[in-house]
This record gives structure tokens, sequence and C-alpha cells, in this order.
């Protein structure tokens, strides 16, 4: 009798990091079942076992890629740092982790889930979820910066922290495109001048 069950060398993290890679540098619709599969070293039962659809796994690496790599939270909430001191460590974080040559390049939740059709609209939503939640934390990093008196109260806050996502978010395409980690630490240093000098 055949077998079905999960080879029993799986370990269940290292197929997570291995999946989230493999939608990390591809997105998820350009990452097949049949990849996902043979990367995994599982035979259709066993996978679907093991993580029970292809979007559920997605779910679980960008969960698992925005508890790790790409954790920008705990940088903006520090509050042992400066707003502009933690918006500073933040941008050259994000920056590394994006240029780094031991993980695709870009960021995962801006280049895997966009553009999906409609009957991965869920997918989209996840993806736009873990962008918001960095969104929010550089609004609440913005909002410490005029409660301490680095930004003039008549700051927009809701503009300001655009113009920061915008740089952020961007660094993704920046990073995949080939800038380098010296060409983007120097954009983000010219970006902060607007925090220095407000």
């Amino acid at each position: 009798m055949a077998r079905t069950g999960r080879p029993r060398e799986f370990d269940r993290d290292k197929a997570i990091d291995a999946a989230m890679n493999a939608f990390w540098e591809r997105g998820f619709e350009s990452t097949s079942l049949s990849e996902l599969r043979d990367l995994l070293n599982l035979s259709s039962a066993s996978f679907y076992a093991a993580f029970g659809s292809k979007k559920s796994l997605y779910e679980e690496c960008l969960k698992r890629y925005s508890e790790t790599c790409g954790e920008v939270t705990s940088y903006l909430v520090d509050l042992s740092k400066s707003p502009r001191e933690a918006m500073s460590d933040m941008l050259k974080h994000t920056i590394q982790i994006q240029t780094s040559s031991t993980s695709p390049l870009g960021c995962m939740a801006v280049l895997s889930g966009i553009h999906c059709s409609e009957d991965n609209k869920e997918v989209e939503e996840l993806a736009f979820t873990v962008r918001k939640q960095t969104r929010d934390a550089i609004l609440g990093c913005v909002k410490r910066g005029v409660e301490q008196g680095e930004l003039p109260v008549a700051t927009d806050i809701e503009t300001y922290t655009l113009m920061l996502d915008s740089f952020v978010k961007g660094i993704a395409i920046q990073a995949k495109d080939g800038a380098s980690s010296d060409a983007l630490l120097k954009a983000a240093d010219c970006l902060l001048l607007s925090w220095k000098q407000a």
C-alpha cells in the first residue's frame, strides 16, 4: 500500500521557511502548487494534510514573514529611542533585510500579494493587512514625534505618514530593481532631513 502521510523527515518550520521564500520571490499566483509540493518534497495528499490549501500555506508564510525578517513595528514603538531614532532604525532594518543576499529581494507583503485574480482576493487582503500594520505603526511614531516636539504641532500627520510609508513600500521595488543598500540608506537619510528640519 502506498504511503500517503507526510515523510518522517518532514520539518514544518523548515517547510514554512522554504515556502515563504518561494512566495516572497515569485508572488502567490506565480508560485504553483506543483512547485510548492516539489520544493517541500510532499505528495498532493501530504501537502493538503499538512497545510490545507495553497492559500492557507501563504497565510502561514506571511505570518512567519511579518513576525521575523519583515517585523518592523518593534522598532517604531521602542520608547527607549526618540521617535526620529526609532524611524531611522526601522528604515535601516528594512533596507538591510530587503537588499540582503541571504533572502529574496524586496518585501513579501508588498510584492507577493498584489494584482491577484478574483479567486485570490483573499490573498490580496492578507498582504494588505500586513502593509497596514506597518503604516499604522509609522503613524503612531509620527504622532509621538509631534507630541515630543520633534515635529511641529502644525504637522499634517496623515500626509507625513503617507510620505514615509510610500518610501518604505518603495524600498521593495527599488531593491528588486537592483538598488544597493548604500544608495537606499542615503535616500533614507535624505528623507529624514525633513524630520530633522521640521
